[in-house]
């Protein structure tokens, strides 16, 4: 029989080459000197089959037998052996295949080992278990040395039982039975701990039991709370979001009417005001033009008293009555001929006055026109501004352009702890860079900036909670931005186009400054496209380019880049109100200057109106003055033709010095009569603005008190719907923080779930209040008691029914120890029984006649009972075993060993120079002996016997050609027979 098809090894003690020794016959011979390497094969075996044991293998330590090198060869890290069965018969019982590979690795430098069945990786377990399967260990009648064949005679009767052990399969029970044991052992030690904690749990049972009751009570009345108050929030809710959106709308139309108020109130004070600095300048001019006027009418007096005091001074006694008259009306010709002349003059002056200020009137008026329509458009662009700002501040406070997650979190952030806000909140952005920006930051422009990562988790749990989407979030404790160096720094400034790092042109507060350095210190900024390409060139595509107009160029290369509408821009609403305000500062400043160039061009108006209806008055007062002069000069003149029978003519008139000085008096009188004219018409004048202008202070402080008053009215109405929709908002947010504190959910969550109609709000509110008391009454509640009930329950019924099972299993391991104790009583006997049947024949064969036979050392207690052996050789009487020769000793157990055999055969026997003290008969007898059991049997023979040798059908050389490695020869003794019998 072959059972041990092949053996393969390498690295194994002193074969450092690979060797490879197959078995084709049933009996083998391993031959060669002492310290050849040949029982290295027999080593090899044991420890391919498992052996752990290094003394057993000759050596130290294990790593021994990793081949150590030698004076030509390097040491070997790895020991490897292979042994290949033929399982045809399966004598591997557990495994189905025809041949089976053992082979096990040991690594030097990890002083570990590998283990395959079939080259599939296995455990130590596994080959030991299979090892046990045919009876191929180290204590068994498969490995036989030298030294267990001299010992077996010599060794204690405990000791001498483990080879019958063995034989009758018992080993495998005991290991099985000390399993069991140590099983056993393991399992009241299981028992002991769990028995341990069910009496804690049970300890602690009834206190949780109580604490979880009165959570479920807890529970059970928070959750009717929850359902009833949660309908009762978002009802006011809704109905105060309704009260604010009417006041909402209320206070719009209210600031709209305090706005115009405001605007008619600025510009009639401002009118006012002007008039009165106006009145106070006519005043003053109105007082200087009396004076004059005073001074004309004083020094036209004196005229007139002189020329009465030349009249006076003609000599009436030098002529006659008529001559007198005739003399007179000549003097009246003339002095009413001056009057004429002096009339016209006027006249003439005051129709060129009316021409040149009906052109001023109609310029100014022009001028006038132009303003209000320039004013026209600035109130029109500050309304619409004032709508933009207003629809600006709406849609910043609503959040309506935020993620959703986002929005809950700032909604909600008077519960949330550690929350400051979005960046977008924070950053100043200048306009012409608030697209290139929108672009860099993209969503990031919705990060929440937080104060620590707790509140983070906080926050974050909120969302969970509530499904409210999901937020970006920027810990000030945390975070940490990657800057570029000074010296790559310098490189970037210097190259064309550049204009900026983005954490140095957007601004932020100083406490804020990481978050925009986490954000855009590796952004760089430059005018345009081209530059933007080289910049990426010299940065070896490193960080991210942008253009002021938006064009992207990532890291590594890749470029984003076209044309679309920019939603982050509405993110920069913030700096788009500061904008807008101070844009619309500007044109409110420009509206008032405007206003009061008007006003002033309608004062210059009023004026040059005034001015043109005095002269009109004047032109007409003056035309009929001419008139009724020129009667009095046709009527003197026909005096004077009735008189002289003559026309009247101013050549042929003759003067006397006194009349000289009377005409240039008279022409005096008229040039005087018309500066007073003239000093009158602008007293009229003043005088008549003046009044004008006190009717209209008038008219204008009584429509300023009444818009004063309005104003004041809508302005506390406007407060008062102030105090009202903060009052509200205040509740709102209440109302929305109960939700969010005490059912931990948001008002958009609490909508989805509403389903209870409020029928009697009264009763439902009373019974909230019920609900709550209730929940005050029961104090401090441990809600993880709950969980903690039915966990320690669970865990006190699993303990309980593992606490059960292990008794089961005790008392199973215990029924199971038993079973096999009967096993191996009977196995036992029985394997003795046999061998004595068979071994007085084999004893008398070795030993050429006499007995033996085996007895027990405790017949009462087989199970440990050691063995004794009873001997009687040819002509001896033994009543020492030790006084046997060596030679004897080893007859005896070989003896045993054959017996053993032939009741109980094994497919493969190893021995190792087990006939070395056998004589050269009893070599002979050996190892034909041993020919009777190749049938079932396979034998290895390690031997240096000639008698054995010769038996062998195949025998493999260990030689040492060169020192410290083995190398092995083989011969087939059957060809070399046949050779020699040939020749």
């Amino acid at each position: 029989m072959i059972f041990l098809k092949r053996i393969e090894a390498l690295g194994f003690k002193s074969f450092a080459e690979e060797i490879k020794l197959d078995f084709d016959f049933s009996m083998t011979g391993i031959v060669g000197p002492n310290g050849s390497g040949k029982s290295n094969i027999n080593d090899a075996i044991m420890w391919a089959l498992g052996e752990q044991s290094y003394k057993t293998l000759r050596g130290d330590s294990m790593e021994d037998i990793v081949f150590s090198g030698s004076s030509e060869r390097k040491a070997l890290n790895l020991a490897e052996v292979t042994l290949v069965f033929d399982n045809s018969n399966r004598s591997f019982s557990s495994l189905d295949f025809n041949e089976v590979a053992i082979t096990r690795k040991y690594f030097k430098s990890s002083k570990e080992s590998e283990y395959y069945i079939n080259k599939s990786r296995v455990r130590l377990k596994d080959i030991q278990d299979i090892a046990l399967e045919t009876g191929l260990t180290k204590s068994s009648l498969a490995i036989i040395s030298q030294g267990s064949i001299s010992n077996f005679v010599e060794s204690k009767p405990e000791d001498r039982r483990k080879l019958f052990d063995e034989a009758a399969g018992v080993a495998r029970y005991k290991k099985r039975k000390e399993e069991a044991i140590r099983k056993l052992s393991r399992t009241q030690e299981n028992l002991d701990r769990i028995n341990d904690i069910i009496n804690e749990i049970e300890r602690k049972l009834p206190s949780l039991q109580k604490q979880s009751l009165k959570a479920k009570e807890y529970s059970e009345t928070f959750e009717e709370l929850k359902k009833i108050e949660v309908s009762v929030l978002l009802n006011d809710i809704l109905l105060y979001k309704n009260k604010l959106e009417d006041l909402s709308k209320e206070k719009a139309d209210i600031q709209t009417e305090i706005n115009i108020l405001e605007k008619n109130i600025s510009k009639s004070t401002l009118e006012y005001n002007q008039l009165r600095s106006t009145s106070g300048e006519n005043e003053k001019e109105l007082s200087k033009l009396n004076k004059d006027f005073t001074k004309i009418v004083e020094k036209i007096s004196e005229l007139k008293v002189a020329k009465i005091t030349l009249e006076s001074k003609k000599e009436k006694s030098s002529i006659d009555d008529n001559e007198y008259k005739i003399s007179d009306l000549k003097s009246q010709s003339k002095e009413i001929e001056v009057q004429i002349d002096s009339e016209e003059s006027r006249l003439a002056k005051l129709l060129n006055e009316k021409h040149d200020k009906k052109i001023k009137v109609d310029d100014l008026s022009s001028k006038r026109y132009k303003l209000n329509n320039e004013l026209e458009h600035i109130n029109k662009t500050i309304s619409k501004l004032e709508v933009l700002i207003e629809n600006l501040i709406i849609k910043k406070n609503s959040l309506d352009n935020l993620f959703d997650g986002v929005k809950n979190i700032l909604e909600n952030k008077n519960i949330l702890p550690g929350i400051i806000g979005t960046v977008s909140d924070f950053i100043k952005v200048k306009k012409e860079h608030e697209l290139a920006i929108s672009e860099a930051l993209q969503n990031n422009l919705q990060n929440i900036i937080v104060k620590n990562t707790n509140n983070i988790k906080n926050a974050i749990e909120f969302l969970k909670s509530n499904k409210g989407g999901y937020a970006t979030f920027l810990p000030l404790d945390t975070l940490r931005a990657n800057y570029i160096n000074d010296e790559l720094k310098f490189v970037i400034k210097n190259t064309d186009g550049f204009i900026g790092f983005g954490n140095e042109i957007v601004s932020i507060e100083k406490k804020y400054k990481i978050i925009v350095d986490y954000l855009l210190s590796n952004y760089l900024f430059v005018n345009n496209f081209d530059n933007a390409i080289n910049l990426s060139k010299v940065t070896n595509s490193k960080f991210h380019i942008i253009t002021l107009d938006g064009q992207r160029i990532l890291p590594y290369g890749a470029v984003v880049g076209g044309s679309k509408k920019n939603k982050n821009l509405n993110l920069f609403d913030a700096n788009k109100i500061e904008q807008l305000e101070e844009e619309k500062k500007q044109l409110i400043i420009n509206q008032e200057e405007i206003e009061k160039q008007i006003l002033n061009l309608s004062e210059e108006i009023d004026l040059q109106r005034e001015h043109h209806n005095e002269i009109q008055a004047s032109i007409a007062t003056s035309k009929k003055t001419s008139e009724s002069l020129e009667k009095q000069l046709t009527k003197i003149k026909d005096e004077f033709r009735i008189l002289t029978g003559k026309e009247l003519s101013s050549e042929e008139i003759e003067y006397k010095s006194i009349d000289e000085q009377i005409i240039k008096l008279i022409e005096e009188i008229a040039e005087s009569n018309n500066l007073k004219q003239e000093i009158e018409k602008e007293i009229n004048v003043i005088r008549s603005l003046k009044d004008q202008s006190s009717q209209k202070q008038n008219e204008l402080y009584k429509s300023l008190e009444e818009d004063r008053n309005m104003l004041s009215v809508l302005k506390e109405k406007y407060s008062s719907i102030n105090s009202d929709k903060n009052l509200l908002l205040e509740k709102e947010t209440n109302a929305k923080a109960h939700l969010a504190q005490d059912y931990n959910m948001t008002y958009e969550n609490a909508l989805k779930i509403k389903e209870n109609k409020l029928d009697n709000e009264k009763e439902v509110r009373e019974k909230i209040k019920e609900l709550r008391l209730k929940i005050t009454n029961l104090g401090n509640i441990n809600l993880d008691s709950i969980q903690e009930y039915e966990e320690e329950n669970s865990r006190y019924e699993m303990y309980l029914n593992q606490s059960n099972e292990i008794y089961e299993s005790i008392k199973n391991l215990k029924g199971a120890i038993v079973d096999m104790d009967h096993q191996m009583i009977d196995q036992f006997r029985k394997i003795i029984t046999d061998v004595n049947k068979v071994l007085p024949e084999t004893f008398a064969t070795l030993f050429g006649g006499g007995n033996a036979s085996i007895i027990y050392t405790n017949p009462e207690d087989i199970l440990n009972t050691g063995i004794d052996l009873k001997l009687a050789p040819p002509g001896k009487k033994i009543s020492n075993l030790n006084l046997l020769s060596g030679g004897e000793k080893s007859m005896v157990a070989l003896s045993v060993l054959f017996s053993i055999l032939k009741v109980r055969p094994i497919p493969l026997v190893i021995l190792d120079e087990v006939e070395a003290p056998l004589d050269i008969a009893n070599v002979e007898r050996f190892a034909k002996y041993i020919k009777t059991f190749i049938n079932n049997t396979q034998f290895i023979i390690v031997t240096h016997r000639i008698g054995t040798m010769e038996n062998c059908d195949k025998l493999f050389g260990a030689t040492m050609e060169q020192k410290g490695i083995t190398k092995i020869v083989q011969i087939k003794l059957v060809d070399a027979k046949k050779i020699t019998n040939s020749n």
